[in-house]
């Protein structure tokens, strides 16, 4: 056991200014550790035009881990990264640590290969850190040591400033949606039952903040059912623009399911979400259940069900005060749960045990 932290290799393929849970995480991470960490995150650093495109940093990576000193590398993406840091071991006995987020482990197992290499990759780490339980369930099935394995939950970055509007005076009804525009995020559930949502409280908007390939299918569906002047669909919003509109909705929604093992592996959203103080809606599936508390800060909902979901979100909207007792604990429960220092404690007494 060492109670001196290792310097550290950071290789992942998602950073900022790349957008998404997962590049938020490694900023985090990368933000709040207690030491200074190398970041190698550049597609010109990590890759060439040759197959396999990783290769070039098996030299690469190498001489620096030889030339700079590293005692570990942090790999981002399993694969193909973790072909890097296993080489690394092998040849230069540098251990290192696998960060792992659902997906990612899922879908190399449909190809016999990749799931071998997984299962190598992992078993060779000397700590995997998963970003859930859920997460951290699919590791012990892939025969991951529990021992090996430390939960680091996303944290939520907010806004100092940050302020909400008052809810229960304001004239607009807002749902909001913020992600990638996939499938197993169930935002074209939402589009679907607006309709009957605007018999009960007109004017209603719903606004999808984010990119991706079901852009084209939702702004058709959207006309298709003649919603164009109540849904705004938002594909390229900053920061700035963001915050605003986490602060003038009145609930966050996003009712993902399992598509195979497309699958949400937690949810850095949803806790955004409810640090401004939206009440949440989200769908039973991976890790995104762990990112609220059910009755409590908002529902979890069976995803396949469309009554569920309409349900859920006509109560928020239709009720002001119990709307506003569910954003106010969620907000509590986030601020209190979900805090970088903690989590990165969690690592780094995993790290001093090595």
């Amino acid at each position: 056991m060492t109670e001196k932290l290792p310097k550290t290799l950071l290789l992942t393929l998602e950073y900022p200014p790349t957008r998404g849970g997962v590049a938020r995480y490694y900023s985090g991470l990368v933000n709040h550790w207690l030491e200074p960490i190398t970041l190698v995150s550049e597609k010109s650093e990590l890759f060439w035009w040759l197959w396999p495109k990783w290769l070039p940093l098996l030299w690469r990576i190498g001489k620096r881990v030889k030339k700079e000193g590293f005692e570990m590398v942090w790999v981002g993406q399993v694969l193909p990264l973790g072909y890097v840091a296993l080489w690394l071991k092998k040849r230069y006995k540098t251990p290192y640590a696998v960060f792992t987020h659902g997906m990612d482990i899922l879908l190399p197992q449909a190809s016999w290969w990749k799931k071998g290499w997984l299962k190598r990759i992992l078993g060779q780490a000397a700590v995997v850190v998963a970003n859930s339980e859920f997460t951290k369930s699919e590791l012990l099935k892939l025969g991951v040591p529990e021992e090996k394995i430390v939960i680091v939950y996303p944290c939520p970055s907010l806004n100092k400033e940050q302020g909400t509007k008052n809810k229960e005076q304001a004239n607009e009804k807002i749902v909001l949606s913020v992600g990638r525009l996939v499938k197993r995020k169930g935002f074209e559930k939402v589009i679907e039952i607006m309709p009957r949502l605007l018999k009960r409280v007109p004017g209603l908007k719903y606004v999808v903040v984010g990119n991706g390939p079901e852009v084209t299918s939702y702004k058709l569906q959207v006309t298709k059912l003649g919603l164009d002047n109540n849904v705004l669909i938002l594909t390229d919003v900053g920061d700035t623009d963001l915050i605003q509109w986490y602060q003038r909705a009145n609930v966050f929604v996003m009712p993902c399911e399992q598509l195979g093992a497309d699958v949400e592996g937690f949810g850095l959203v949803i806790l955004e979400a409810a640090g401004y103080g939206l009440p949440v809606v989200v769908g039973r599936s991976g890790g995104a259940p762990e990112a609220t508390q059910h009755g409590y800060g908002g529902f979890v909902i069976d995803p396949s069900s469309e009554d569920d979901l309409y349900q859920a979100l006509l109560k928020i909207l239709t009720d002001n005060s119990f709307a506003a007792r569910l954003g106010k604990y969620g907000q509590e429960w986030v601020k209190k749960n979900f805090q970088w220092n903690n989590e990165i404690k969690k690592l780094e007494e995993k790290l001093k045990e090595l």
